[in-house]
């Protein structure tokens, strides 16, 4: 099975649920964020890592602090330098920074709450059901509901 992450933009009401779950979730300070959401008159567009298949941040990221299992792509922290290649090799601009610790931040479809079967905290709560979380194949072998 391949996880990953869907939303129907054009059904985002841009009410920024999704950005405060998961700053609950992963206690993140002001200012961090792992998913965001950009109002662009008349639409809402979410900002988000896309788990890619051949993710252009793993491949740019000089230490192997990225890495990919099961469809997520995974930052480990411990092996991040801080150089940003991963952000700058990013085509969603989903790469975050955290300059107190000189580290780059990604989301990692909370895969706390993903191990123990949940959904990530911003699928939890979206009101617009615009978000789905899932096997990939399932997503491309049916339409979006």
């Amino acid at each position: 099975m391949i996880l990953g992450l869907r939303i129907r933009e054009g059904d985002c009401v841009g009410c920024h649920a999704c950005e405060v779950a998961c700053k609950q979730e992963h206690d993140l300070p002001p200012g961090a964020d792992r998913i965001r959401i950009l109002e662009r008159t008349p639409r809402f567009e979410p900002i988000y890592c896309r788990h890619c298949f051949r993710p252009p941040c793993l491949e740019s990221c000089p230490t192997g602090a990225i890495k990919r299992e099961k469809g997520i792509v995974f930052l480990d922290k411990e092996k991040c330098i801080g150089c940003k290649a991963c952000m700058e090799a990013c085509p969603f601009g989903a790469m975050g920074f955290d300059a107190e610790k000189g580290v780059a931040e990604k989301c990692d479809l909370c895969f706390q709450r993903t191990e123990k079967g949940e959904r990530p905290a911003c699928v939890s709560v979206c009101p617009a059901r615009c978000m789905e979380f899932g096997d990939l194949k399932r997503f491309f072998s049916r339409s979006f509901p």
